[in-house]
Protein backbone atom coordinates (compact mmCIF):
# COMPACT_ATOMS: atom_id res chain seq x y z
CA UNK A 1 0.00 0.00 0.00
CA UNK A 2 2.70 2.45 1.15
CA UNK A 3 4.31 1.41 -2.30
CA UNK A 4 1.12 2.45 -4.12
CA UNK A 5 0.87 5.73 -2.43
CA UNK A 6 4.29 6.85 -2.94
CA UNK A 7 4.13 5.98 -7.30
CA UNK A 8 0.86 7.64 -7.23
CA UNK A 9 2.78 10.94 -5.49
CA UNK A 10 5.54 10.78 -7.74
CA UNK A 11 3.41 10.54 -10.54
CA UNK A 12 1.29 13.52 -9.28
CA UNK A 13 4.46 15.45 -9.08
CA UNK A 14 5.82 15.13 -12.80
CA UNK A 15 2.43 15.49 -14.05
CA UNK A 16 2.56 18.88 -12.17
CA UNK A 17 6.01 19.71 -13.35
CA UNK A 18 4.74 19.23 -17.21
CA UNK A 19 1.79 21.59 -16.53
CA UNK A 20 4.41 24.23 -15.49
CA UNK A 21 6.87 23.82 -18.31
CA UNK A 22 3.91 23.56 -20.64
CA UNK A 23 2.75 27.34 -19.37
CA UNK A 24 6.10 28.30 -19.50
CA UNK A 25 6.85 27.65 -23.07
CA UNK A 26 2.78 29.29 -23.90
CA UNK A 27 4.35 32.05 -21.97
CA UNK A 28 7.23 32.60 -23.60
CA UNK A 29 5.87 32.73 -27.20
CA UNK A 30 3.76 35.40 -26.43
CA UNK A 31 3.75 38.87 -27.29
CA UNK A 32 7.31 40.89 -26.96
CA UNK A 33 7.75 44.21 -24.70
CA UNK A 34 9.91 46.88 -26.20
CA UNK A 35 13.24 45.70 -24.50
CA UNK A 36 13.29 42.53 -26.09
CA UNK A 37 13.80 44.00 -29.54
CA UNK A 38 16.98 42.81 -31.10
CA UNK A 39 20.06 45.19 -30.33
CA UNK A 40 21.22 45.67 -33.63
CA UNK A 41 17.83 47.27 -34.64
CA UNK A 42 17.83 50.63 -36.61
CA UNK A 43 15.33 52.77 -34.83
CA UNK A 44 13.59 55.04 -38.16
CA UNK A 45 12.19 57.98 -37.93
CA UNK A 46 15.25 60.14 -36.34
CA UNK A 47 16.00 63.61 -37.24
CA UNK A 48 18.86 64.06 -40.26
CA UNK A 49 20.90 66.58 -38.64
CA UNK A 50 21.89 68.06 -41.55
CA UNK A 51 18.71 68.32 -42.55
CA UNK A 52 17.77 70.00 -39.62
CA UNK A 53 20.61 72.63 -39.88
CA UNK A 54 19.59 73.40 -42.97
CA UNK A 55 16.19 74.46 -41.41
CA UNK A 56 17.22 75.93 -38.25
CA UNK A 57 19.82 78.08 -40.68
CA UNK A 58 16.47 79.54 -42.82
CA UNK A 59 17.87 77.45 -45.73
CA UNK A 60 15.50 75.50 -48.25
CA UNK A 61 16.18 71.56 -47.99
CA UNK A 62 16.06 69.29 -50.76
CA UNK A 63 16.27 65.53 -51.26
CA UNK A 64 17.17 64.68 -54.71
CA UNK A 65 19.01 61.48 -56.46
CA UNK A 66 22.15 60.97 -58.09
CA UNK A 67 22.82 58.97 -61.35
CA UNK A 68 22.60 55.68 -59.79
CA UNK A 69 19.58 56.74 -57.89
CA UNK A 70 20.92 57.11 -54.59
CA UNK A 71 19.50 59.97 -52.45
CA UNK A 72 20.94 62.95 -51.08
CA UNK A 73 20.47 66.43 -49.73
CA UNK A 74 21.27 69.66 -50.83
CA UNK A 75 21.23 73.00 -49.00
CA UNK A 76 19.81 76.25 -50.96
CA UNK A 77 20.64 79.24 -49.73
CA UNK A 78 19.21 82.93 -49.91
CA UNK A 79 21.38 83.73 -52.71
CA UNK A 80 19.97 80.49 -55.02
CA UNK A 81 23.57 78.75 -55.01
CA UNK A 82 23.55 75.23 -53.17
CA UNK A 83 25.51 73.36 -51.19
CA UNK A 84 25.28 69.10 -50.33
CA UNK A 85 23.50 69.56 -47.06
CA UNK A 86 25.85 67.20 -45.18
CA UNK A 87 29.01 68.81 -46.78
CA UNK A 88 27.81 72.15 -45.60
CA UNK A 89 26.54 70.92 -42.11
CA UNK A 90 30.18 69.67 -41.05
CA UNK A 91 31.72 72.57 -42.47
CA UNK A 92 29.86 74.63 -40.33
CA UNK A 93 30.48 71.96 -37.31
CA UNK A 94 34.47 72.15 -37.70
CA UNK A 95 34.69 76.01 -39.07
CA UNK A 96 35.05 77.18 -35.59
CA UNK A 97 35.04 80.72 -34.47
CA UNK A 98 36.50 83.57 -37.22
CA UNK A 99 39.07 84.99 -36.62
CA UNK A 100 38.64 88.26 -38.93
CA UNK A 101 35.06 89.87 -39.12
CA UNK A 102 34.21 92.54 -41.85
CA UNK A 103 32.19 95.53 -42.67
CA UNK A 104 31.12 97.97 -45.11
CA UNK A 105 34.52 99.75 -43.89
CA UNK A 106 36.62 96.41 -45.77
CA UNK A 107 34.83 97.31 -49.09
CA UNK A 108 37.72 97.24 -52.11
CA UNK A 109 40.34 95.89 -49.59
CA UNK A 110 42.72 92.38 -49.84
CA UNK A 111 42.78 90.34 -46.51
CA UNK A 112 45.34 87.46 -45.63
CA UNK A 113 43.96 84.06 -44.89
CA UNK A 114 45.17 80.71 -44.68
CA UNK A 115 43.44 77.62 -46.17
CA UNK A 116 41.17 76.07 -43.71
CA UNK A 117 40.56 79.76 -41.96
CA UNK A 118 37.15 82.02 -41.60
CA UNK A 119 36.27 85.29 -41.82
CA UNK A 120 32.98 86.69 -40.99
CA UNK A 121 31.35 89.82 -43.29
CA UNK A 122 28.70 91.87 -41.81
CA UNK A 123 26.85 94.30 -44.04
CA UNK A 124 23.99 96.45 -43.14
CA UNK A 125 20.33 95.47 -44.69
CA UNK A 126 16.76 96.47 -44.58
CA UNK A 127 14.51 93.28 -46.51
CA UNK A 128 11.89 95.32 -45.59
CA UNK A 129 12.25 97.75 -48.68
CA UNK A 130 13.17 94.90 -50.60
CA UNK A 131 16.28 94.71 -50.71
CA UNK A 132 18.38 92.25 -50.07
CA UNK A 133 22.26 91.93 -50.77
CA UNK A 134 23.18 88.52 -52.84
CA UNK A 135 26.51 87.29 -52.15
CA UNK A 136 29.01 85.32 -54.66
CA UNK A 137 32.82 83.97 -54.00
CA UNK A 138 34.99 82.80 -55.92
CA UNK A 139 36.34 78.93 -56.30
CA UNK A 140 38.51 78.76 -53.60
CA UNK A 141 36.01 80.06 -51.05
CA UNK A 142 32.90 78.84 -49.45
CA UNK A 143 29.85 80.20 -47.92
CA UNK A 144 29.41 78.06 -45.02
CA UNK A 145 26.42 80.14 -43.34
CA UNK A 146 24.57 83.05 -44.59
CA UNK A 147 21.98 84.80 -41.57
CA UNK A 148 20.40 87.58 -41.09
CA UNK A 149 19.41 89.72 -37.96
CA UNK A 150 16.66 91.94 -37.35
CA UNK A 151 17.72 94.98 -34.95
CA UNK A 152 16.55 95.10 -31.72
CA UNK A 153 13.19 97.46 -31.85
CA UNK A 154 10.27 98.22 -29.90
CA UNK A 155 7.26 95.74 -30.11
CA UNK A 156 5.05 96.50 -33.46
CA UNK A 157 7.50 98.97 -34.57
CA UNK A 158 8.05 97.76 -38.44
CA UNK A 159 10.47 99.09 -41.82
CA UNK A 160 13.26 97.93 -38.70
CA UNK A 161 16.44 97.10 -40.70
CA UNK A 162 18.92 94.82 -39.58
CA UNK A 163 22.66 92.80 -40.49
CA UNK A 164 23.38 90.32 -43.32
CA UNK A 165 25.80 88.17 -41.73
CA UNK A 166 28.43 85.51 -43.74
CA UNK A 167 30.83 82.94 -42.52
CA UNK A 168 33.11 82.62 -45.35
CA UNK A 169 35.97 80.11 -45.25
CA UNK A 170 38.95 80.02 -47.58
CA UNK A 171 39.39 76.39 -49.32
CA UNK A 172 42.12 77.07 -51.84
CA UNK A 173 44.95 79.23 -52.27
CA UNK A 174 45.73 82.12 -54.12
CA UNK A 175 43.93 85.10 -54.85
CA UNK A 176 39.89 84.82 -53.73
CA UNK A 177 37.06 87.29 -53.86
CA UNK A 178 34.13 88.15 -52.14
CA UNK A 179 31.24 90.10 -54.10
CA UNK A 180 27.82 91.16 -53.22
CA UNK A 181 25.26 93.31 -54.83
CA UNK A 182 22.55 95.04 -52.96
CA UNK A 183 19.26 95.64 -55.06
CA UNK A 184 16.00 94.08 -55.59
CA UNK A 185 15.90 90.76 -56.52
CA UNK A 186 13.49 91.22 -58.95
CA UNK A 187 15.15 93.62 -60.77
CA UNK A 188 18.32 93.75 -63.56
CA UNK A 189 21.58 94.35 -61.28
CA UNK A 190 22.51 97.94 -62.56
CA UNK A 191 25.65 99.79 -62.09
CA UNK A 192 24.31 102.44 -59.48
CA UNK A 193 23.48 99.67 -57.53
CA UNK A 194 25.46 99.56 -53.98
CA UNK A 195 28.09 96.94 -54.10
CA UNK A 196 30.72 95.33 -51.86
CA UNK A 197 33.85 93.50 -52.49
CA UNK A 198 37.16 92.14 -50.20
CA UNK A 199 40.24 90.05 -52.48
CA UNK A 200 41.59 87.70 -50.11
CA UNK A 201 45.19 86.51 -50.56
CA UNK A 202 45.08 82.78 -49.18
CA UNK A 203 48.34 81.19 -48.32
CA UNK A 204 48.31 77.42 -48.38
CA UNK A 205 47.94 75.44 -44.88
Amino acid sequence: MYAFMKQLATGAAVLLLCACLCGAGCTSGGDRTADDTPAGTTEVGMANPSAVWCDEMGYDYEIRKDADGNEYGVCIFPNGTEMDAWEAYRAAMTAGAPAVTLNESADGTTVDLTEGESVTIELEENPTTGYQWNATVSNGLVIVSDTYTVDEHPAGMVGVGGTRTWVVRADGSGIQTFSAVYHRPWENVTATDTAFSVTFNVAGA
